[in-house]
């Protein structure tokens, strides 16, 4: 028997907004055992929109827009899914996402913030051009910089602050382009439905930035409410018509389609109504902050000041709510420092009657933002505080061995919904019969969580596994998981069971195999154990040795993911870096069967834990060496980065050195591409040893099956002992 606390509750957060960014921080900071906090989102980052206007005009990178959720989801403890939400259900207490099964919770926060609203137009083409989401915005305007060659028209809807700083941004970046490519300059017009720009500003700040915009050489066109865009042209109410090349939607947001059949009450806009407290006026359990919500006893503006200041009453009151204790108010202030970037380094700033203009007020606006986002990326440096005594003393007994299985009714109903029919059949032990004429191939594989989305992880799981067997020449046929799921309440644990078993189901299916049975436990973390069986004749078996002298060595995909993940659990990766990763684990070397198959192929194995140097091993016999070209080894980008910064290793990384019985000799080579011999992959790609007069139409095919970073990375040689890096 062990002591442990279990989750009681599962806290759901739907969106990376800015104020569930703050709750995930506090949560780092005080971690809640019997809390059980996942977040979903469309993607790993988060963008702060404050600091848009400065990186649409140039001054900053991208990349500095973004906020790691993956990151803050690691500091905090949480789950993080990469999925859109397609659905709510209040009633039943359910979310549903995009490609995977419903997510169920105990209490519910939303913070998915707007869309664009696009509600006035009648028709429009893809020449317009969105702001929200960030994401989808920067995207389209990075091809547009892509592609600029100087002058043009490009018109900006919207005359509130938003809109405004983008004409500025947007007439300061393409003007510098325009003049570095010694063209003409753009024209940037702003459009503005009202006969005021910036109606909620003092007349003497909207006067001041008609004269600046002027001078800018933004033409304004006010009273023109845009009602048809398409073909190059923008057309108003009043049938007033602007050619234009582009068109930049910058106009008060709608809200997301997934709250209108919520059940939700909503407000007339169709934003969720929330009380004082940031709680549904309709469900309890439900809180809502950001431009997502609308409050009727405290009415404010879309904007994102509003937000991160909600964060530390939304923490709390997720909380209480959930301790049972009083929940706090949320008071926003009637008045705020508005701060508005005029596209180079000046900005002006107001509040109330009060206001200035200068480029001391753009300082003081990128230290103010510069200084938000530097919380959420000196994580490390932040104080953990104790477990929440209020559940530190409230302990529960859990058995080992058998008593430790999850229970029959959770498993019977998640396996039902995943199907009904195969659920009949899937038992703790299970009979095959081998196809006529076929061998068996079995393997095992086991996986400690190597990032939080358990759906993800349990393909990537499957697809590591079946690998044994293609690399074989086989087929997969019959499969059996052990999966153990921490110690939770019934609602926590049957979230997480279908979303593993869902993602190992799909993933079975995309792999030709079928799922069989296996075992369910209860233990200290998500683990996932895989047992494959698969077929294949004896004139197809592959072996992992049989390499010939003078073969050449492919390697189907980047090394790295040891490396990679290291760094990460440390707060040392880039978001895109995980990405790549993880698209990279999850295709499936099946895709290469047919190459396996050909004459050609004398050897195959797939590189996994040992790292490319202990699979190489394998490949070759006693009497063989090989020369690796280490410049030729595709790697993933994070992992060479973090390679050349001096990042850590994967802790199996020295153990793989200590496995290797060959000399390695280095000939000449960077220094820091040496770890990637011995680097643990997870769901790595395949090893090929090919005849040398093959190897260029192999590789060809190899690429034209999906691997596109596949590389002949050396030879074989005839120098037993040695394998030679040069």
């Amino acid at each position: 028997m062990i002591t442990r606390e279990a989750p009681s509750s599962h806290l759901l957060l739907l969106g990376g907004g800015h104020a569930h960014i703050g709750v995930l921080r506090q949560l780092g900071m005080n971690p809640q055992s019997k809390i059980k906090v996942t977040l979903v989102s469309p993607a790993r980052t988060s963008a702060y929109s404050g600091l848009l206007p400065a990186v649409v005009a140039g001054h900053y990178a991208e990349s500095t827009l973004e906020i790691d959720l993956g990151a803050l989801c690691q500091f905090a403890g949480a789950d993080f899914l990469s999925s859109s939400v397609i659905g709510i259900d209040p009633a039943a207490q359910e979310v549903t996402l995009e490609g995977r099964p419903p997510v169920s919770y105990d209490r519910l926060s939303i913070d998915i913030g707007i869309q664009s609203n696009l509600s006035g137009l009648v028709s429009y083409d893809t020449d317009l051009i969105a702001v929200k989401p960030i994401n989808g915005f920067m995207k389209q305007f990075n091809e547009l910089l892509l592609t600029y060659a100087g002058g043009g028209r490009y018109a900006v809807v919207g005359g509130g602050a938003a809109g405004i700083e983008l004409a500025f941004a947007l007439r300061y970046r393409l003007g510098n382009l325009a003049e570095t490519l010694a063209q003409p300059f753009p024209e940037v017009i702003l459009c503005q439905s009202t006969e005021d720009l910036l109606p909620e500003a003092p007349a003497a700040v909207r006067q001041r930035l008609t004269h600046r915009l002027a001078e800018s050489g933004i033409a304004v066109r006010l009273g023109f409410n845009v009602v048809r865009q398409g073909d190059g042209q923008l057309m108003a109410e009043n049938e007033a018509c602007l050619s234009c090349d582009k068109v930049f939607w910058v106009t008060g947001g709608a809200p997301h389609a997934c709250l209108r059949e919520s059940g939700l009450a909503l407000s007339d806009k169709g934003f969720v109504a929330v009380d004082e407290m940031l709680r549904s006026t309709s469900h309890p359990n439900v809180f809502v902050a950001g431009d997502a919500a609308e409050s009727a006893v405290n009415p404010r503006p879309k904007a994102g000041v509003y937000a991160v200041r909600q964060a530390p009453i939304l923490y709390h009151n997720l909380l209480a709510e959930s301790f049972g204790q009083p929940l706090k108010p949320f008071k926003a202030q009637r008045r705020h420092l508005s701060l508005l970037s005029m596209g180079g380094p000046r900005a002006i700033g107001y509040r109330g009657v009060y206001w200035a203009e200068g480029d001391w007020v753009w300082r003081l606006k990128q230290w103010i933002d510069h200084r938000f986002l530097a919380r959420y990326r000196q994580l490390s440096n932040m104080t953990i505080n104790e477990l929440d005594p209020n559940t530190a003393n409230d302990p529960s007994i859990q058995c080992r061995g058998c008593g430790a299985k999850v229970a029959g009714s959770i498993l019977k109903e998640v396996l039902s919904e995943i199907d009904p029919d195969a659920s009949k059949t899937m038992a703790d032990a299970a009979v095959v019969t081998p196809p006529s004429g076929h061998l068996m191939v079995q393997s095992v594989d086991s996986f400690r969580p190597i990032i939080d989305d358990p759906f993800l992880l349990a393909k990537i799981a499957i697809v590591h596994a079946a690998s044994d067997v293609v690399a074989m020449g086989g087929r997969l046929g019959p499969v059996m998981l052990d999966v153990t799921v921490p110690y939770s309440s019934a609602q926590v644990t049957r979230t997480l069971l279908r979303q593993v078993l869902a993602g190992a189901a799909q993933q079975i299916a995309e792999e030709g195999g079928h799922l069989v049975g296996g075992h369910t436990s209860e233990g200290l973390e998500l683990n996932i154990s895989v047992s494959v069986t698969g077929w294949v004749t004896e004139a197809d078996l592959k072996p992992a040795g049989g390499a010939r002298l003078e073969d050449r060595l492919i390697l189907t995909q980047p090394l790295g993911t040891g490396i990679l993940f290291a760094n990460a659990m440390r707060g040392a990766a880039e978001p895109a870096w995980i990405d790549e990763a993880v698209a990279m684990m999850l295709q499936s070397n099946r895709l290469a069967a047919e190459v396996i198959e050909q004459s050609d192929v004398h050897a195959v194995t797939d590189v996994t834990g040992f790292g490319l140097a202990g699979h190489l091993e394998q490949v070759l016999s006693d009497a063989q060496g090989a020369t690796i070209k280490l410049s030729s080894l595709p790697v993933l980008e994070g992992a060479a980065a973090s390679l050349r910064q001096g990042g850590v290793l994967s802790t199996a990384h020295s153990k793989n050195q200590q496995m290797i019985h060959r000399q390695m000799l280095q000939v000449s080579a960077p220094e820091w591409q040496n770890p990637l011999m011995f680097d643990p992959q997870t769901s790595g790609g395949l090893l090929l040893s090919v005849s040398e007069a093959a190897a260029p139409g192999l590789l060809m095919q190899i690429k034209k099956s999906g691997f596109t970073s596949a590389k002949i990375i050396g030879r074989v040689t005839d120098t037993p002992g040695v394998i030679e890096l040069s």
